[in-house]
């Protein structure tokens, strides 16, 4: 049976989870109440099966065969034992929801994490306790009749089911929603957003399944007589379309695994993250690919090219001006080799390795290299007190952000020496982080401006620029996740905007 299966599988990966010692105490209370559920469908399976009142109908509820609902009929275990079971699998389900849902959503200290796991179980446990087949019966023999009748001993135990029934319910309902909490709360890099939310949406699912199956639980499904000293026992009321039941369990199981392998990607990604270590690969935007092969291409032509040139100079030795003509393409040829070069190179990586970077560590490193160029250019720029994080691939990052900066300092070629201005700011937004990049220089037209991120369009001669550092730019930043726009008027300057999702902020 399916549900069996799913069970074996579970217990299975949760074993293979905890071996591999990377797991919080999130990871720990989903797989308890991934356990519990499965324990509480199966509880269920078994005492319906124990129930005459089912014999003709378990098979249209849960897909099981006469053959093997006679099996669970005859198991030895008895049907208090197996009340007392379901009870405690299901104040343990809604117990562990929580708090799972808790620690995946909050920081908890270790002293704060005791009392609050011992209050939350408070109601748990008098729920189990007051639930029991054998304390119900003991207290109705106590009460009944001196102190109330038989009907008031009713009423009172379905005023406390009311009020169980409201309780649980919240304690589900607040559990989805410390999760969404958790989304919205959770850095905007897309890897961790998308573990996130399939964490969300699996979560969802088995609460949605569990409520449909078990809303009722704990409850004590007997009736007791004094007289007689005899104790009947309940049937289950399923509600609903039986055939959804054949459903759920199916829907619940797929659900689990999926938060097992969502809990156990997003838990690597933290611990990474934790340890300082590369956590996220993905693959660079094509448009890199592109001026890759291009480059490639292009050198490979030149090369041709200058070895064309040697051979025109053994040829042309008896006239000196045409050898200096062929000598002159021959130079420019490798200046073009050379810049292409460049380009090549730093686009060899096709995937980008994300990590945490500290903004600033990384702006103060750019600006030392640009200090050393022989440029006179006053750099306006004032580290922030915190130093915001973020999730990105150092390499590739300094290579965007280096070329906007070359480009803002070639803005300002045809500004007076002791007027050139660039200024750098970093601006924390909620869950982003700003880094504008103004320069004082000529500007550019609005025609301009809506091409300046294509690919090999420059407002330069050719000879000079080929128009591939802002569209490279682009492309790592957008791979990154983040946005970039440019502001810009003529004879004002220009402003470049990148924002990036925001990790973490530490202090300076």
């Amino acid at each position: 049976m399916f549900i069996f299966l799913v069970f074996i599988l579970f217990i299975a990966i949760s074993v293979f989870c905890l071996m591999q010692q990377r797991y919080t105490k999130a990871t720990l209370f989903m797989l308890l109440m991934g356990f519990s559920y499965l324990v509480v469908v199966s509880c269920l399976i078994i005492y319906m099966s124990k129930d005459a009142y089912y014999y003709y109908s378990l098979e249209d509820y849960f897909g099981i065969s006469r053959d093997l609902q006679n099996q669970f009929m005859f198991l030895p275990i008895s049907r208090p034992s197996l009340i007392r079971l379901l009870n405690l699998s299901t104040v343990v389900f809604l117990y562990a929801s929580l708090c799972s849902a808790i620690y995946f959503a909050f920081h908890v200290q270790l002293q704060r994490g005791v009392w609050l796991l011992a209050v939350l179980a408070v109601p748990c446990l008098i729920q189990v306790i007051v639930y029991d087949p054998s304390f119900y019966a003991n207290l109705y023999y106590k009460l009944y009749p001196g102190i109330m009748s038989s009907q008031a001993i009713v009423s009172m135990y379905e005023t406390l089911h009311t009020l169980t029934f409201i309780l649980n319910t919240l304690y589900l309902a607040a559990g989805i929603v410390l999760l969404v909490y958790a989304l919205y709360d959770a850095p905007k890099v897309r890897q961790i957003r998308s573990n996130i939310a399939m964490i969300l949406i699996s979560y969802v699912s088995v609460q949605v399944t569990y409520y449909y199956i078990n809303y009722w639980a704990p409850d004590v499904l007997v009736k007791v007589s004094k007289a007689a000293r005899f104790v009947y026992y309940k049937p289950i009321n399923l509600v609903g379309n039986p055939s959804i039941y054949t459903l759920l369990p199916y829907i619940a199981g797929l659900c689990l695994l999926i938060i097992l392998y969502g809990i156990y990607k997003y838990t690597r990604i933290q611990n990474s993250i934790k340890n300082q270590e590369s956590v996220i690969s993905t693959n660079i935007d094509s448009a890199l690919m592109t001026s890759r092969v291009f480059s490639h291409y292009m050198k490979n032509e030149l090369l041709a090219i200058m070895a064309q040139t040697e051979f025109l100079e053994n040829m042309l030795e008896r006239s000196p001006e045409a050898v200096a003509e062929v000598r002159v393409i021959e130079q420019r040829c490798r200046k073009v080799y050379e810049r292409l070069d460049s380009v090549h190179q730093k686009t060899l990586k096709s995937k980008i390795d994300l990590q945490p970077v500290a903004l600033s560590e990384l702006m103060d490193k750019l600006l030392q290299d640009m200090h050393s160029e022989p440029k006179q250019i006053q750099v306006g720029y004032t580290p922030p007190v915190k130093q915001p994080v973020i999730m990105a691939d150092p390499y590739y990052f300094s290579q965007a952000i280096g070329n906007i900066l070359a480009n803002a300092a070639d803005a300002l070629e045809f500004v007076p020496d002791k007027s050139r201005r660039l200024t750098i700011e970093l601006i924390v937004r909620n869950k982003w982080v700003e880094l504008a990049i103004s320069d004082n220089g000529a500007g550019m037209a609005e025609e301009q401006m809506r091409q300046i991120f294509q690919p090999f369009y420059s407002s330069k001669p050719t000879a000079t620029n080929w128009g591939m550092g802002l569209s490279i730019s682009h492309s790592i930043i957008t791979a990154h996740g983040g946005k970039i726009h440019a502001e810009s008027r003529l004879d004002e300057g220009s402003t470049f905007r990148i924002v990036m999702p925001l990790l973490s902020i530490e202090k300076g």
